[in-house]
């Protein structure tokens, strides 16, 4: 099956450049791809698995990934295009079973799409997000590293997709891709929407083998967006649902009485209202309902909400920026494709100070979360608030054009709230990071990176875990 699907990608590659060269348009082709090598050592005192930054699990010892994706699109017509994305990597199957990349082979897939100014559709594989909350793999503005919380979902949680597999070659962004089809109307200036229908197989706990259960998903989203000339900025807003549910086809699901199929409805609000020429205020709220999804318990609905205040000064080549964000996310608030950094049944505030120029970055992350509900504590055996602290501080500096050096400390910690504000948590993490990079070429960068990582717990079993990564990223143009 593997070399089937393989020699299919192939082969329509091949046709397509057979075409392109036939027909003398071999220059319309456009082509876009890129190549990912990583060589990286993990120490650790303490035996296999260890785990990282983010929670994701690690090997010790010596490891080397490559991942060489290359995409090319040939257009039929003026409006009509197709096109394949050929996918070759040693990081395993199980990247495409935990996202953000749901295909269906691990050598690639194709497409065809037909485009208008009023009408965009595509049928086969797509790129795509909505939210934090509702459709998204990772939100920037909540990660420490990126100046953005620690990812207390990444090794893997029941009612949600996705996690950060340690071997795989991913850099952490809001897209996901899907397989099936999508489509976009903007027949107004101030007025449109899109849709789109997948069939994914996620990695997860409910599937008899352990590995994958099949899921459709399927949504839309309607805008509107008016321009704003006293401000110089658009107001927008949105509706939007998503539905995920397991394929009832799978005969296991069918037959099994213990493991009924799941489904999780989303309804969503978003908007961005300016509110002066540089402060805007974005937020978004939405309603869960899951039948059978965490934890297989029936009938749970939820709420959850993110607001937030965004303040940008330029003045000359310095930049100032100022990120605030209050979130509230019930106890039974579930949304199946969320970004991986949510979890249900907490509420608190982030913020993000930033400041650039032409040679430098700094930037500082807070963020602290306490559970609403009170969460069953194994250590004291009683039920306690829990507190989700994190901070960072982070900062790069052009040594010269092409070479950059970062450096920054990341904690993130987990524990039960004593009296207050909670900061010295029973189980954190802290990560000191140094990064030296160095670009070579268009879109072709060198990094070499050392990351050291404290685990401290409440109960002991404390380590450290050592990772050293020299890791080549080279865009095809």
């Amino acid at each position: 099956m593997r070399l089937a699907q393989r020699s299919l990608g192939l082969a329509l590659l091949a046709g397509l450049l057979l075409q392109a060269s036939a027909s003398g348009s071999i220059d319309d082709l456009d082509w876009s791809g890129d190549v990912r090598i990583r060589l990286r050592f993990v120490d650790s005192a303490r035996p296999s698995p260890v785990r990282g930054t983010y929670g994701e699990l690690l090997t010790r010892g010596f490891s080397y990934r490559n991942r060489f994706v290359l995409e090319v699109a040939y257009p039929v017509t003026s409006e009509i295009s197709v096109g394949a994305k050929l996918r070759v990597s040693n990081e395993g199957e199980i990247v495409l079973r935990t996202g953000p990349e749901y295909l269906s082979s691990e050598f690639g897939s194709v497409f065809a799409a037909y485009e208008t100014p009023a009408l965009r559709s595509r049928f086969g594989y797509y790129d795509i997000h909505y939210s934090p909350l509702t459709l998204m793999r990772w939100d920037l503005n909540d990660d420490p590293e990126g100046g953005g919380g620690g990812c207390s979902v990444c090794p893997g949680s029941p009612g949600v997709a996705g996690t950060i597999v340690g071997g795989s070659l991913e850099e952490l962004g809001p897209a996901l891709t899907f397989e099936g089809i999508w489509a976009e109307a903007t027949p107004w200036e101030v007025a449109g929407g899109n849709g789109f229908y997948t069939r994914t197989r996620i990695a997860g706990e409910y599937s008899p083998d352990g590995e994958t259960t099949p899921v459709v998903t399927y949504g839309g989203r309607f805008d509107l967006k008016h321009y704003l000339t006293r401000l110089s900025s658009l107001i927008e807003a949105s509706a939007l649902i998503v539905r995920s549910e397991e394929d009832t086809e799978e005969a296991w699901l069918e037959g099994s009485a213990s493991a009924e199929p799941f489904d999780n409805t989303v309804y969503g609000l978003m908007w961005d209202v300016p509110v002066a020429k540089w402060v805007s205020l974005e937020g978004e709220w939405n309603l869960t309902k899951s039948n059978n999804q965490v934890n297989r318990a029936p009938e749970l609905e939820g709420y959850g909400g993110i607001l937030s205040l965004t303040a940008e000064r330029t003045d000359k080549s310095r930049k100032f920026r100022f990120d605030g964000a209050y979130i509230y996310l019930s106890p039974n608030w579930d949304s199946f494709f969320r970004a991986l950094s949510y979890s249900p049944n907490r509420r608190g505030a982030r913020i993000r100070l930033e400041y650039t120029d032409d040679r430098f970055l700094v930037a500082f992350f807070a963020k602290y979360l306490s559970s609403i509900d009170a969460v069953y504590d194994p250590a004291s055996a009683d039920s306690v608030t829990f507190a989700y602290p994190t901070f960072s501080l982070r900062g790069y500096c052009d040594i010269r054009t092409d070479l950059t050096l970062g450096l920054a400390a990341i904690y993130s910690g987990e524990g039960p709230e004593k009296d207050g504000l909670t900061l010295d948590t029973d189980n954190r993490r802290i990560t000191w990071l140094g990064t030296l990079s160095y670009e070579f070429g268009r879109g072709a960068r060198l990094n070499l990176e050392e990351r050291y990582i404290q685990h401290e717990f409440a109960v002991g079993d404390d380590y450290n875990v050592s990772m050293l990564s020299l890791y080549l990223r080279a865009a095809i143009w």
